[in-house]
């Protein structure tokens, strides 16, 4: 019987915010962006028995778990990238392009995460935008976030049976209003970027 581990699905997209950061999250009103507050950490563990193969399960607010069976080897970025934009094709949804910058970041989060043993919440993410100058850096002034812990995966099996399956992740992963993705892949650990409205 395979050892069946619980991937954690993390979902944050920040904006760059010329209001005051302290006023509540706002989704709604996408003309006043705001901070989407950051998921709960759990760390990944045996998926009971009793979950159903494909579900995904929320564990938290934007924290999810989700029953599938590892493959041989981890997809690799570009692999993942090719899954998510053929499935943004079959959506009618725009590829997303590449920038060095997000490929770059999105490789340090995975490392960063698997170094963890588990997703942060989107805690670095949300630091290094609002605290460390990241939209300058990453060159964009609307940047999301999907990630996940606790699997190695094709990048099919990673976008279709992980994360199509959430649908917070699924909404960001189709969202038309995303121009440029980059993927980062490191041990269990995966990082995908999203970006727009380059500065």
């Amino acid at each position: 019987m395979p050892i069946v581990f619980a991937l954690i699905l993390t979902f944050l997209s920040l904006y760059l915010n010329p209001i005051p950061r302290a006023l509540p999250v706002n989704f709604k009103n996408i003309l006043q962006p705001t901070v989407t507050p950051a998921s709960k950490i759990v760390i990944p563990e045996v998926v009971p028995d009793s979950d159903p193969w494909g579900v995904a399960k929320k564990i938290g607010e934007h924290t999810y778990r989700i029953k599938v069976q590892n493959d041989t080897q981890m997809g690799t970025p570009e692999e993942i990238l090719l899954a998510l934009n053929n499935l943004r094709v079959r959506n009618n949804v725009q590829t997303l392009k590449t920038d060095a910058r997000l490929c770059s970041y999105a490789q340090e989060r995975a490392v960063y995460q698997n170094k963890l043993g588990k997703t942060d919440a989107h805690a670095g993410f949300e630091d290094y935008l609002q605290n460390q100058d990241g939209f300058r850096k990453l060159g964009f002034g609307r940047v999301g976030e999907n990630s996940s812990y606790g699997y190695i995966l094709s990048g099919v099996h990673l976008i279709e049976f992980v994360y199509m399956q959430s649908p917070e992740h699924n909404k960001n992963q189709l969202d038309p209003a995303w121009d440029y993705g980059c993927v980062g892949t490191f041990g269990l650990a995966t990082n995908l970027i999203f970006a727009t409205s380059p500065l």
